[in-house]
C-alpha cells in the first residue's frame, strides 16, 4: 500500500529483526530526533516519509516501529502524483504462530459534536487540515522540542541508575532532586524540569502531536513522575499549632514537595489523556496514586487552612499559615490543575470503580468544607477556594454522567452531608450566576445532576478500559465518518439493532419517529423526575420534623434550597430548576390538603407563598423583557412579544410554543452559541431538548409536513445528545430574546400552571380551624400580593376573607390580616373604602401588637388620603390611643400625631413672617382639621389637651418647634374666627373658639393680649343658645390665659368682668361654673372682691325667701329662679374663697349663725335637699353642696351635711345617688391629684425621698379627714349601689370605691369581693375600673386578700345571675371565662398561691348529696357548679403545673363523691342488688356473665324528689368530668401518669412552661354537652338517661377515645391519667397507703365496692387482699 494514500486501522506485528530488541521484551525504544544521523537504510526510509500530513496516524507510528526491518521496497509511481516515485511498504508474510487475535484495532476517536466544545474540536480538526506552512513548522517544532527534552531526561536517568552509589552524577543533578525522608532517599524530577515538561506537553497536546511519542517513552516518563507522588506519601503535611518558626519553615519546604508532586500528577494525567487508547499509560494503579496524593494534600494541608479563622479555635493555624499565603495558594492552584485534568479523564477514559469511589469522596469532601464569610477571615481568599469547589462539582458531575450506577450513591452522600452547610451568613451562597446573583454551590450541583439525568448514559465500565474510539483524530482527508461512528456507538450502544439506522440517525416513518421520540423523551424525563422527587422528598421529610429555631438545620436548608431554585428559575442554563420546583409545590400542596400537623402545614404554606410569589415575579419580569423588546424591529422580537400578550390574555396555546421556529429552538440556539462552561451548557441543552421533545411527542400529530420534519430532527438530536444550530439557517439569537423565549416556555410548564392551585389553597387556609395555619396563610398571600397586585382582581373573595379575619379570635390572625390589608391598599388604593372600617375598629383591640399595626395603617391612610372625613376619623382614633394603658402604644400615638399635625410645619415656624402662599394654605387646612376633630366631643377634646401638654412639655426634644407651630395654629384660628370669608364651608365660629379652649388648657402661653381683645364681644352679646356656647369657651380661655398674660389692660378686664356679672343670671350650669372660676381669676388681677360678695349675698337673700315657701306648690318660674340661685351659690361657693371677706358677709346678712362663708352658703341651700322638694331643685341643691364641700372639705365633717348625703344614697332615686356619688368621685380625684403633686414637688426638693416615705409632710389636711369619713360612713351604701345595676350610677360608685382602695382608706376585705364581682360586669367601663382597683389591692395585700376570694367568687356568681341576668360562666365569640380578669391577677402570684386558689375554687364544686340546694327552676347548687366549671374550662392557664393541678382537683371530686352517688342510683333508681347479681355464680359463672352484660333499667319505685336530687348530683359530677376531658383535649394531654406528675428532668422543666393549645379544638361541644345535661332535668326520661350515663361513666373507660381526639401524633406533652391506670373516676382515689373511704353505704365490709354493672374485669386485688390499704 502507499502510505500517503491509505489509512489503515490495523497495526500488524513485525518480526523480530536481528540485533534489535523485541517490543515484547519490556525495554523502552528511544524516540530518535529527526536531525540525528541514522544508518543508511533507516535514513533513507525516514527521508522518504512524507511530511505533508498534519497528524501522525497509527500507520505512521507502525511505520516507525518497523524501521529496523531491513527490506528494500521497489519504487512505484504515486497514484496522486504520477511521475514521482514513492516507496512501498512491503508487509512480510505472517508466520505460522501469528494469529488474528493478536491484531489490535484502533478507532479514530474524533471530537464529539456537543455544544461549543464539540464544535470547537471539530473546527480545530478542519483548521488543522488547512494549516499553512508556518503553522506546520510550529507544530513540528513543539513535537521535536518535547522529544529532545525527553531524550535528555532519559539519558540523565540512565546515568543516574548506572551509578553504584546514591551520589548523583554531575550531568544528572540538574534533572533530578533527592529527598531524604526517614533514612530513605527518593529521587524525583527537578522542579524546573517538571515545569518545562508541563508546558511542553501542553503545547504538544494543543497541536495534536502527542502521538509522536512512543508509548514506552510515555510510560517511562510517568514512572519518573511517579517518584514525586511516592515522596509526598512519605512526608507529614499537616500543620501543628505548637511548632516553632523553624518547624514551620520545614513544613513550607514539605509543601513545596507536595506542589512538585501535583505538577508530576498533571504530567501523568496529560499523558494518560493524550494516549488514552494505550492501556500501558492508563494504569489503574497510577491513577489511584494520583487521587490518593491529591486527597492527602487537601485533607492534611489545604482543608485545615481553609477552615482556620482568626477568632476561633483555628486562630493558631491562621497565624502560622498567614505569612506563607503565596506558597499555599500555589499549592491550591496545582491541586486545581490536577482536578481539571481529572475532569477530562472522566469524560474520555473509563475508570475503575475503586478510583471512582475515591474521587467521589474527595470531591464531596471539598464541597462541604466551610469557607470564610469575608476576605479578612480567609488565608487563601474566598474566590480562590470557590473555584476549587467548582472544579470538584465538575468531577462529581462527570462521574454522575458517565457512571449511572453511582448516581444513587452520589445523591445519598450529598444529601446526608447537607447538615454541614452553613445556613446563615454570606458563605451560605457563594456560587455566582451569570446575572451576578448567588446561590448555594450544593443547589447548583443538584440542579446540574438532575439535568444530567436527562442525558443518555454510557455503558457501565468494569475496570480500567480504553474508550472505543480515540478522540481528536481524523484521517488526512478530513472525513467525519469516524466522528459519526462515535455518535452512533455512544447513542446506540445498548439498543436493539432495529432502533437505530446504520448512520446513527432516525430512519423511522413519521408515526414511528413520533412514537420513538415519545419513548426516548419520556424515559429520560421520567429518570430526571424520579431523581428530583428523591431529592425533594429528602428535604421535605427532614424539614417536617425540624423547626427554624431548633438545632437541626433542615428547615432552613429547605427554605434556602427553594430560594435558590427560584433564583435560577428564569435562567436558561438551569432548566431543571422548574422540574424541582414543580415537585416541591406538589409536595407542599399535598401536605396542606391531607391531614397534617400544624407545623407541617405552616411550612407548606410558607413555601407555597414563596413559590407563588416567584411565579408572579417571573410574569412581571417577562413583561419587562417584552417591553424592552419594543425597540427592536425584528420579526422574531415581535413574535415573542405577541406570544406574551397572548399568554396574558389566556390565548397562548401549546402549539405556539412547541413549533419548530418557536421559543424552544431560540433558547437552544442561544445555548449552542454561548461561550459559557461546556459541561453546564451541555447538560442544560440536553435537558431542555428532552423537555421540548416530550412536549412535541405529547401533542396529536397533524398533516403538517413541517411537524414531521421537526419530530425527526428532534429525535436525531436526542440520539446524538447535542443540539446543532447549523441545521437551521436563522439569524443569531440575542440574550434578551433568549430570556424572553425561555420565560415563555417556563410559564407554560407545570410549575407555573399551578399558580391558581397555590392561590386557592392559600385562600382556603385562611379559614382553617388552626390559628397558626390561618396566620401563615395570610402572610403567604401578602407575600404573593407584593409581587402580583392583580391577584386582587382575579381572586374576588380576598376582600370578604380579610374582613372576616379582622374579627378572628386569634390575635396573630388579626395582626396578619391588618398586614395584608395594608399591602392590598398599597397595590389597589380603591380598597381603602372597604378596609377602612375594619382597620380603625381594631384600634381598640386588646392585643398591643394589633393596636400598633392598626395605628401604622391609619397613619399611612392619613398621608395618602386627602379626604377630611377620613383624616378626622384617623385623628380621633390616634387621640384615643394617646391615653392607652400601654406606654408603648401611647408614645407611638403621640409620635404619630406629632408627625401628622406639627412636624410638617417646623420649617415654616422658623420663617413665619415669610411663609409662602402654599405654606399658609397648608397651615389653614391643618387648623381646620384640628377644629373638625375637636367637634367630636369632650372626650376627644380632653385627649387633645393631654397630647398637646405632652408635646409641649420641656421633656420633649421637639417642644420648641411644636410650641411655634401651635402658636401659628392659634393665630390662624383667630384669623378664621374674625373673618367669616376665611372659614371653610361648614366651619362655624363656635367650633373655632371651642378649639382655642383646647390650646388654652394645654398651654396658656400660646396666646397674647391682642388676641384676647378679639374675644371680648362674645362675652357681652348673649342673644341665643349659640352665644352661650361661645361664652363658655371664651370664659375658659380667659380663665386659663389671664394669669399668664402680663400686659393685659385693666380696662379690658373690667369691661369683661362687668359683662360677665351682667349675664350671670342667664347662664346655664356648665357656663356658670366656668364664669365663676373666671371671675375669681379676674379678681386676683383687679382686686375688687366686693362685686363678688354683693352677688353672693344677693343670691343668699333670694334663697332665704324661697326657704319660707313650699316649693312644690310654686310656679315653674319660681322653681327655675330658685334653681338658678342654688346653682350660682354652688358655683361661686366652690371657686371663690370668701373667708377673707367674712366681715362683708356679716354686715350684709343680719342673721349670721355659721362660722364660715362656705357653711353659711351650704346652710342656705340645705333646705332644698329635702325629699319633698322638686326633683330638679333637689338635684341642683345636692350638686351645689357637693361643689362647696370639694373646695371646703371640712364641711363633709358636719353631721347635717353627712345626713343629707346619707339620705340621698339610701332612699334617693338613681339620679340623686348619681349626683352625690359624682361629687364624691370628683373630690377623691382632686385629693389624689393633690397627693401626687405634693409627692412630685417633694421629690424635686428632696431627691433622697425617692427611697422612703418620710420626706413629705406628716400633717393631715382637711381633705384627708374628709376622705376617711366618707369611706367609713358611705362605703357600704356605695357597694350596694355598685352591685345593684350597671348604669352610670353604678359606674360612679365603682370609681369611688376604687379611689377609696387606692388611698387605703378601708380594709381590703370590705370591698374586695365587690371588685371581683364588678370585674365580670358587661359594662366595659365598670369592669375596667374594678380590674385596676382589684389589681392594686391584690398587689399590696396579697396574703390578706387570699381568704376573701371564695366569698368573692360566690358574689360574682350572684352578680351575674341577678344583675347581668346571665348565670353562665363564660362569654362566647370567643369563649372567655367571666372570671378571667380575676385569674389574670391571681397568676401574678407565686405557684403555691395559685394552686391554693384552684384548690379552693374546685372545692366549691364539691357537695354533699343530702345538702344540695334544689331551689329554683334549675337547682341553685347545679347553677353555681356550672358557673364554676365553665370558668375552669376557659381559664387561660399560665403554667402547665397549674393545669395539671386543676385536673387533679377535678378528678378528686369525682373519685370522692362519685362512687356513693353511683351506688345510690343503682340501688334506688335501678333497683340493682348485689345478691341478685351473685346469686347464680355457682352455675359455671353464667349469672356473673349475665350481670356483667346487664344494663340498668329504670323503675318507678323511686320518688320524683329523690330522682331529682340524684340526677342533679350525677349532672354535677358528669360536668366535672366533661370539663376535665375538654381541658385535656384543648391542651393535648394524654394518659401517662408519670409524665403528668412531672417525673424526669425534661418533664420537670416542661411543667413550668405555659401550656400550648391544640389547634382546632373549640368549646362548642363542651358547652353544648353541659347545656344538654342541665336540660335533662326537665323530663323524667332525661333524668333516667343522665343517671344511666353517670353509672356507665364510673364503670366503663371511654378516655382512650377522648385522648386520641385531642392529640397530635408524636407529640410529647405532660399527660394526665386515663385508661386502666386512671381513666375511670374510681381509679382516682387509689394509690399509696391511704385508707379507702367507704363508698357504698350499707354494704358489708367483705363485699366492699360496687357491682361491676358491665364494667370490664379488673386485674387488681381486692381491698381485703391488699394489706397496704389497711
Amino acid at each position: 500500500m502507499v502510505l500517503n494514500s491509505t489509512h489503515l486501522e490495523n497495526r500488524y506485528p513485525t518480526p523480530t529483526s536481528p540485533g534489535s530488541a523485541s517490543p515484547k521484551d519490556g525495554t523502552s525504544r528511544k524516540k530518535l530526533h529527526p536531525d540525528r544521523k541514522l544508518p543508511s537504510t533507516q535514513a533513507t526510509k525516514l527521508q522518504l516519509t512524507p511530511t505533508t500530513p498534519g497528524i501522525i496516524t497509527a500507520n505512521q507510528r507502525a511505520f516507525v516501529s518497523n524501521a529496523n526491518h531491513v527490506m528494500t521496497p521497489p519504487a512505484i509511481e504515486s497514484p496522486t502524483n504520477p511521475g514521482i516515485k514513492s516507496p512501498m511498504v512491503l508487509i512480510p508474510p505472517l508466520s505460522a504462530e501469528n494469529r488474528v487475535n493478536e491484531y489490535k484495532t484502533f478507532h479514530d476517536d474524533g471530537p464529539l459534536i456537543h455544544g461549543k466544545k464539540g464544535r470547537t474540536e471539530l473546527s480545530a480538526v478542519v483548521i488543522n487540515l488547512d494549516k499553512t506552512k508556518d503553522q506546520r513548522e510550529v507544530s513540528d517544532q513543539v513535537s521535536n522540542d518535547l522529544q529532545t527534552l525527553l531524550q535528555d531526561i532519559f539519558e540523565a536517568d540512565d546515568k543516574t541508575t548506572s551509578e553504584t552509589d546514591l551520589v548523583p552524577s554531575t550531568d544528572a543533578s540538574p534533572y533530578f532532586m533527592w529527598i531524604h525522608q526517614e533514612g530513605v532517599v527518593l529521587r524525583t524530577l527537578a522542579i524546573d524540569k517538571l515545569v518545562k515538561l508541563d508546558l511542553s506537553l501542553q503545547k504538544v497536546l494543543a497541536a495534536g502531536r502527542l502521538g509522536d511519542i512512543l508509548v514506552d517513552d510515555a510510560y517511562r516518563l510517568q514512572k519518573l513522575c511517579e517518584g514525586s507522588l511516592m515522596a509526598v506519601r512519605s512526608i507529614e503535611l499537616s500543620i501543628n499549632t505548637a511548632w516553632s518558626i523553624d518547624q514551620v519553615s520545614a513544613w513550607v519546604e514539605r509543601a513545596g514537595i507536595a506542589e512538585n508532586a501535583l505538577r508530576s500528577a498533571r504530567i501523568i494525567l496529560k499523558i494518560m489523556l493524550g494516549l488514552r487508547d494505550e492501556e500501558k499509560v492508563c494504569s489503574e494503579e497510577i491513577l489511584q496514586n494520583v487521587v490518593d496524593v491529591l486527597n492527602l494534600v487537601f485533607t492534611s494541608c489545604v482543608a485545615p487552612i481553609v477552615e482556620a479563622r482568626p477568632r476561633d479555635s483555628g486562630s493558631e493555624i491562621f497565624e502560622l499559615a498567614s505569612p506563607f499565603k503565596k506558597d499555599i495558594v500555589q499549592l491550591l492552584y496545582q491541586a486545581k490543575g490536577v482536578m481539571k485534568m481529572l475532569v477530562q479523564i472522566l469524560d474520555k477514559v473509563d475508570i475503575a470503580e475503586t478510583v471512582i469511589t475515591a474521587l467521589e469522596f474527595f470531591a464531596i469532601r471539598i464541597l462541604f468544607v466551610e469557607n470564610a464569610q469575608n476576605e479578612k477571615e480567609s488565608i487563601l481568599g474566598i474566590q480562590k477556594f470557590e473555584s476549587l469547589r467548582h472544579t470538584a462539582m465538575d468531577i462529581i458531575n462527570g462521574i454522575f454522567s458517565r457512571h449511572p450506577e453511582q448516581r444513587s450513591f452520589i445523591f445519598d452522600e450529598i444529601l446526608s452531608s447537607l447538615q454541614k452547610l452553613p445556613t446563615k451568613g454570606q458563605n451560605a451562597r457563594q456560587f455566582r450566576l451569570s446575572d451576578g446573583t448567588s446561590i448555594q454551590l450544593v443547589s447548583a450541583l443538584i440542579i446540574r445532576l438532575i439535568q444530567t439525568c436527562a442525558i443518555p448514559a454510557h455503558s457501565p465500565a468494569k475496570g480500567l478500559k480504553r474508550r472505543v474510539t480515540i478522540r481528536g483524530r481524523k484521517s488526512a482527508s478530513g472525513s467525519s465518518s469516524d466522528t459519526d461512528a462515535e455518535f452512533k456507538s455512544d447513542a446506540v450502544a445498548n439498543r436493539e439493532p432495529s432502533e437505530a439506522s446504520s448512520d446513527g440517525t432516525a430512519n423511522d416513518t413519521d408515526d414511528g419517529a413520533r412514537r420513538r421520540l415519545s419513548r426516548e423523551a419520556n424515559d429520560l424525563s421520567d429518570n430526571a423526575s424520579k431523581n428530583a422527587q428523591y431529592v425533594v422528598n429528602y428535604f421535605v421529610q427532614r424539614a417536617m420534623t425540624a423547626s427554624k429555631s431548633g438545632d437541626q438545620p433542615h428547615r432552613h436548608l429547605l427554605d434556602m434550597f427553594a430560594e435558590d431554585l427560584i433564583s435560577v428559575l428564569g435562567h436558561a442554563e438551569w432548566p431543571a430548576a422548574e422540574l424541582l420546583l414543580n415537585v416541591l409545590v406538589s409536595y407542599m400542596l399535598n401536605i396542606v390538603r391531607v391531614k397534617s400537623t400544624a407545623p407541617a402545614k405552616n411550612m407548606a404554606l410558607e413555601l407555597l407563598g414563596m413559590m407563588g410569589s416567584a411565579i408572579s415575579e417571573l410574569v412581571a419580569g417577562t413583561q419587562a423583557l417584552a417591553r424592552n423588546l419594543d425597540n427592536q424591529d425584528s420579526t422574531r422580537s415581535g413574535d415573542l412579544r405577541q406570544m406574551f400578550d397572548d399568554y396574558v390574555d389566556g390565548r397562548l396555546q401549546n402549539n405556539d410554543i412547541f413549533i419548530g421556529d418557536g421559543p424552544y429552538r431560540l433558547v437552544l440556539d442561544y445555548l449552542a452559541s454561548t461561550h459559557s462552561d461546556g459541561l453546564q451548557t451541555r447538560s442544560a441543552q440536553i435537558f431542555y431538548l428532552t423537555q421540548w421533545a416530550r412536549n412535541i411527542a405529547s401533542i396529536p400529530s397533524s398533516v403538517d409536513p413541517k411537524e414531521d420534519v421537526l419530530v425527526k430532527h428532534l429525535l436525531d438530536m436526542l440520539i446524538k445528545r447535542v443540539w446543532n444550530p447549523s441545521d437551521w439557517n436563522m439569524e443569531p439569537v440575542t440574550k434578551a430574546q433568549c430570556r424572553l423565549a425561555y420565560n415563555l416556555t417556563v410559564l407554560q410548564m407545570n410549575f407555573c400552571r399551578r399558580f391558581g392551585a397555590v392561590l386557592n389553597i392559600l385562600l382556603d387556609s385562611v379559614s382553617s380551624e388552626q390559628t397558626t395555619v390561618r396566620t401563615r396563610s395570610l402572610k403567604s398571600v401578602t407575600q404573593m400580593l407584593e409581587k402580583d397586585p392583580s391577584i386582587l382582581d382575579r381572586a374576588k373573595n380576598v376582600k370578604s376573607l380579610l374582613i372576616k379575619c379582622a374579627v378572628d379570635a386569634s390575635p396573630m390572625v388579626r395582626d396578619s390580616t391588618l398586614m395584608l390589608m395594608g399591602k392590598c391598599i398599597q397595590q389597589k388604593p380603591s380598597l381603602e373604602q372597604d378596609f377602612f372600617k375594619p382597620i380603625y375598629s381594631l384600634i381598640n383591640d386588646p392585643t398591643v401588637s394589633v393596636r400598633k399595626r392598626s395605628m401604622k395603617l391609619l397613619k399611612d391612610l392619613f398621608a395618602r388620603n386627602k379626604s377630611k372625613e377620613v383624616r378626622v376619623v384617623v385623628a380621633e382614633c390616634l387621640l384615643q390611643r394617646s391615653g392607652d394603658a400601654d406606654k408603648g402604644v401611647s408614645e407611638m400615638a403621640n409620635q404619630m400625631l406629632e408627625d401628622m399635625w406639627l412636624s410638617p410645619f417646623w420649617k415654616c415656624s422658623e420663617i413665619s413672617t415669610d411663609m409662602t402662599i402654599q405654606d399658609r394654605l397648608a397651615l389653614k387646612e391643618q387648623m381646620e382639621l384640628v377644629v373638625t376633630t375637636t367637634r367630636s366631643g369632650d372626650r376627644v377634646s380632653s385627649a387633645l389637651v393631654s397630647l398637646l401638654q405632652t408635646l409641649l412639655a420641656s421633656a420633649t426634644k421637639s417642644a420648641p418647634h411644636n410650641f411655634k407651630v401651635c402658636q401659628m395654629l392659634v393665630s390662624t384660628a383667630f384669623e378664621s374666627m374674625i373673618d367669616p370669608g376665611a372659614r371653610a364651608e361648614g366651619l362655624e365660629q363656635k367650633h373655632i373658639v371651642q378649639t382655642l379652649t383646647v390650646f388654652a388648657r394645654a398651654d396658656a402661653h400660646l396666646f397674647n393680649s391682642d388676641q384676647l381683645q378679639h374675644l371680648q364681644p362674645y362675652v357681652s352679646n348673649l342673644s341665643n343658645a349659640d352665644d352661650f356656647g361661645l361664652l363658655r369657651s371664651v370664659v375658659i380661655i380667659f380663665r386659663c390665659v389671664l394669669p399668664v398674660v402680663p400686659s393685659i389692660q385693666q380696662s379690658l378686664l373690667r369691661d369683661i368682668q362687668t359683662a360677665l356679672f351682667k349675664n350671670v343670671q342667664k347662664l346655664g350650669k356648665t357656663e356658670l361654673n366656668e364664669v365663676a372660676a373666671c371671675l375669681w381669676t379676674m379678681n386676683g388681677i383687679l382686686n375688687n372682691p366686693e362685686r363678688l360678695v354683693k352677688l353672693v349675698v344677693s343670691v343668699i337673700k333670694h334663697l332665704q325667701v324661697y326657704q319660707s315657701k313650699n316649693m312644690p306648690d310654686q310656679s315653674e318660674k319660681d322653681i327655675r329662679s330658685a334653681r338658678k340661685c342654688v346653682q350660682i351659690a354652688g358655683a361661686f361657693g366652690k371657686h371663690c374663697d370668701f373667708e377673707a371677706q367674712l366681715p362683708g358677709f356679716q354686715e350684709a346678712l343680719a342673721l349670721w349663725q355659721w362660722g364660715s362663708v362656705s357653711g353659711m352658703i351650704i346652710n342656705s341651700i340645705k333646705p332644698f335637699t329635702s325629699i319633698k322638694q322638686p326633683l330638679l331643685l333637689r338635684l341642683d341643691a345636692l350638686h351645689s353642696i357637693g361643689l362647696i364641700c370639694q373646695s371646703s372639705p371640712h364641711q363633709f365633717n358636719h353631721m347635717d351635711v353627712g345626713d343629707i348625703f346619707q339620705q340621698a344614697l339610701t332612699t334617693g332615686q338613681p339620679d340623686v345617688q348619681n349626683v352625690v356619688l359624682s361629687s364624691f368621685r370628683d373630690f377623691f380625684v382632686m385629693q389624689e391629684n393633690q397627693a401626687a403633686s405634693k409627692m412630685e414637688s417633694s421629690l424635686k426638693d428632696d431627691p433622697a425621698a425617692v427611697n422612703g416615705k418620710l420626706g413629705g409632710s406628716m400633717k393631715a389636711s382637711e381633705g384627708d379627714g374628709a376622705s376617711a369619713l366618707i369611706a367609713q360612713r358611705f362605703l357600704h351604701d356605695m357597694l350596694s349601689i355598685a352591685l345593684r345595676s350597671q348604669d352610670a350610677t353604678a359606674l360612679a360608685a365603682t370609681e369611688v370605691i376604687a379611689s377609696i382602695n387606692r388611698q387605703g382608706l378601708v380594709h381590703p376585705k370590705e370591698s374586695g369581693p365587690a371588685l371581683v364581682a364588678l370585674e365580670t360586669s358587661s359594662n366595659p367601663a365598670i369592669a375596667s375600673v374594678a380590674f385596676q382597683a382589684h389589681g392594686d389591692v391584690h398587689q399590696q395585700h396579697e396574703s390578706m386578700f387570699e381568704r376573701e376570694y371564695m366569698r368573692a367568687i360566690v358574689e360574682a356568681y350572684r352578680y351575674q345571675k341577678e344583675i347581668v341576668q346571665d348565670p353562665l360562666g363564660f362569654r362566647p365569640s370567643p369563649y372567655t371565662s367571666k372570671l378571667h380578669s380575676t385569674f389574670e391577677i391571681i397568676k401574678t402570684s407565686k405557684s403555691k398561691y395559685q394552686k391554693k386558689f384552684i384548690s379552693n375554687f374546685c372545692a366549691k364544686v364539691g357537695f354533699d348529696v343530702d345538702k344540695l340546694d334544689l331551689s329554683g327552676a334549675i337547682p341553685a347548687s347545679l347553677q353555681l357548679s356550672r358557673f364554676l366549671l365553665e370558668n375552669l374550662a376557659f381559664f387561660d392557664y399560665g403554667r402547665m403545673d397549674e393545669l395539671l393541678y386543676t385536673l387533679t382537683c377535678m378528678e378528686r371530686i369525682v373519685a370522692d363523691t362519685g362512687p356513693g352517688v353511683a351506688h345510690s342510683i343503682n340501688t334506688e333508681v335501678f333497683q340493682v342488688r348485689v345478691d341478685a347479681i351473685l346469686g347464680t355464680s355457682d352455675e359455671s359463672g353464667a349469672g356473673a356473665e349475665r350481670a356483667t352484660s346487664h344494663k340498668p333499667t329504670a323503675t318507678v319505685e323511686v320518688t320524683h324528689q329523690r330522682l331529682y336530687e340524684l340526677t342533679t348530683a350525677a349532672i354535677i359530677l358528669s360536668c366535672v368530668w366533661d370539663t376535665r376531658a375538654y381541658l385535656r383535649r384543648l391542651y393535648g394531654l394524654s394518659s401517662n401518669q408519670a409524665a403528668r406528675e412531672g417525673k424526669g428532668n425534661s418533664k420537670a422543666k416542661d411543667i413550668n412552661k405555659a401550656p400550648s393549645r391544640t389547634p382546632g379544638v373549640s368549646g362548642d361541644k363542651f358547652v353544648g354537652s353541659i347545656a344538654e345535661r342541665v336540660a335533662s332535668l326537665g323530663s323524667q326520661e332525661g333524668m333516667f338517661k343522665q343517671c344511666s350515663a353517670f353509672v356507665e361513666l364510673l364503670s366503663i373507660d371511654h378516655e382512650f377515645r377522648v385522648a386520641a381526639e385531642g392529640e397530635e401524633e408524636g407529640a410529647e406533652r405532660p399527660r394526665t391519667p386515663s385508661g386502666d391506670e386512671a381513666g375511670s373516676p374510681l381509679a382516682m382515689n387509689g394509690g399509696g397507703k391511704r385508707k379507702r373511704s367507704s363508698s357504698v353505704t350499707g354494704t358489708p365490709h367483705k363485699k366492699r365496692g360496687r357491682p361491676s354493672l358491665g364494667r370490664r374485669k379488673s386485674s387488681r386485688k381486692s381491698v381485703e387482699e391488699d394489706e397496704e390499704w389497711e
